[in-house]
This record gives structure tokens, C-alpha cells and sequence, in this order.
């Protein structure tokens, strides 16, 4: 079994036990380095993130999949850590498109990746239940004839605010179940009682995304609830974007430099990042 193979199994295995693992997002490779080094089991790529990088808005067609699954790429040979692929809409309509993503992941090295069922179209955001499944399936499909081991997820992303929101979620969740999904996720879910309803109501591993204002739940907490997986999506990025955001304002405004004595000193960034040399990584 290669390497890459090793962290797919691994990655499968720890969504078995519904143990609240964490799932934190790196945006480049010196932060998927620091969250290794800081202990986490795996790790998972964050659209925003990553276009926040380059300087683009997210979820708006500027990242293509070939840029994507570049970035993937060297996030997965930065680490020794399994790497989930987020892959927004799968950068197609189509299921033919969403298939060749998940072939793209495969061959990126990822052990994972997710799917969702926002358009990117802004007078359709959503695609349509039907054609939806569709997708989920065509990924299904190419996942377990490349890499059984492959985790697919399959996101709901429309805003859950009412109790018909809710339980449209959960008629999409149950039915990216019902065409193989390997977990489901609805990153609007945040009340605890819309949590525990949607637990109740399907049958594969729940991810939950954390990394947003007003998710007061601990992991522990979440555990007990029986969810599966923490993911914090964007959050790592936002909050590094905005110390730099408050730091650079700090300057302009006040000329002050006060912010500078809350960084972190080089010597703890060195004893988490590998050696670079002629733009390879070492060992």
C-alpha cells in the first residue's frame, strides 16, 4: 500500500468512531506545516482561504480546478497528514464535470474531498434536488472505481433559518446518503436542536463547520452529540487576515507599532517548518 493509500485508509478510519476529530484548514504550506507540527490528525484545504491568498473573492469562479487542485497538491506534499479537498461545486454544472474533480483529487494525492450544491449562478444558487443526486452520484461512481478509500463528502449549503429550510437539508443530506456519499454536511447548521434533529435523520458521519462568530459549542460537547467531524472551513485565514489587517491599521492610522509585540518570534515558526531548498522540500 503506498503512502498516499495509507492516508486514505486512515482518513476512512477516522470517520468510524463519532468522535468530534478536528479538521482544521491551512492555507498554504507553511500553515499546513504549523498545524502539523501542533499535533492535528489531518487537515483539509479552505476555498476561501486560499483565494483570500491570491487575492480573489471566493466562490465566484476565479479559482479554477486546475488551480485548485494545484494548491491541493502541494498542501498533500507538505504533510505527512491525510488532506481533505475542499472542491467547491465540483468547478462544473455537470456530472461529468463534478467526475473529472474527483479524478483530479484522486491523482492530487488527497484522501478526501467535498462536493456542494451551490450554482455559482446568482439567479439559480442552489441546483436542483434532482440534479444534485445526479452529481453525487457521478462522484461516487468515479471514486470507487480509482480509490474506494476516497472520503465524499456532500455539502447542503443552502441557509438553514426556519423549519422547512431544515428539513430540505435533510431531504438533500438523505438523499446524497442514498447514492453513496461518505459524510454529509450542512455548513449552515448551528443550533443545537437543529444539530441533534439532523443526527437523528441520517445514516453517514455529520461534519460541522466551527470556524465562524457565534459557535459556542465545545468539541467535547459536539462528541456527545454523536457528530463525526469539526471542520473550521475558513476561520484559521480570517483570523490571521485580520491581525494583519489590524496590525497594517495601526500604522497607517496611529503610526504605532505596538502590535509587533504580540507576534510570534521566529525561532517558534522555525520549530514547525521543514527546510526548503531550490524550492523542494527537504527529508
Amino acid at each position: 500500500m503506498s503512502t498516499i493509500e495509507q492516508r486514505r485508509a486512515r482518513f476512512r478510519e477516522m470517520h468510524n468512531d463519532a468522535n468530534a476529530f478536528l479538521m482544521p484548514n491551512p492555507f498554504g504550506i507553511g500553515t499546513a506545516q504549523i498545524l502539523e507540527g501542533l499535533g492535528f490528525d489531518c487537515l483539509a484545504t479552505t476555498s476561501a482561504g486560499h483565494a483570500f491568498s491570491l487575492g480573489y473573492r471566493d466562490a465566484e469562479g476565479f479559482i479554477t480546478r486546475e488551480m485548485a487542485l494545484l494548491h491541493a497538491a502541494e498542501i498533500v506534499n507538505a504533510t505527512t497528514l491525510p488532506v481533505n479537498g475542499d472542491l467547491e461545486n465540483g468547478f462544473g454544472d455537470s456530472p461529468n464535470d463534478v467526475a473529472d474533480t474527483i479524478e483530479g483529487a484522486i491523482e492530487a494525492g488527497l484522501a478526501g474531498c467535498s462536493i456542494e450544491d451551490y450554482s455559482q449562478d446568482p439567479d439559480n444558487p442552489y441546483y436542483s434536488l434532482e440534479h444534485s443526486v445526479e452529481r453525487i452520484a457521478a462522484a461516487v461512481e468515479t471514486k470507487n472505481r480509482i480509490a474506494p478509500d476516497f472520503v465524499l463528502t456532500a455539502r447542503s449549503e443552502a441557509p438553514i433559518q426556519t423549519p422547512e429550510d431544515l428539513a430540505e437539508a435533510i431531504k438533500r443530506l438523505q438523499a446524497y446518503s442514498a447514492v453513496g456519499a461518505d459524510c454529509l454536511y450542512a455548513p449552515d447548521l448551528l443550533r443545537i436542536d437543529d444539530i441533534k434533529t439532523v443526527l437523528g435523520e441520517i445514516d453517514k458521519p455529520l461534519n460541522l463547520l466551527a470556524g465562524r462568530r457565534h459557535f459556542n459549542y465545545t468539541r467535547k460537547e459536539l462528541a456527545e452529540l454523536g457528530v463525526a467531524r469539526i471542520s473550521i472551513g475558513a476561520g484559521l485565514a480570517r483570523v490571521a487576515y485580520g491581525a494583519f489587517v489590524a496590525a497594517a491599521e495601526s500604522i497607517v492610522d496611529g503610526g504605532t507599532f505596538a502590535a509587533f509585540g504580540e507576534a510570534v518570534g521566529f525561532k517558534e515558526f522555525d520549530s514547525y517548518l521543514k527546510g526548503r531548498k531550490s524550492g523542494q522540500l527537504e527529508g
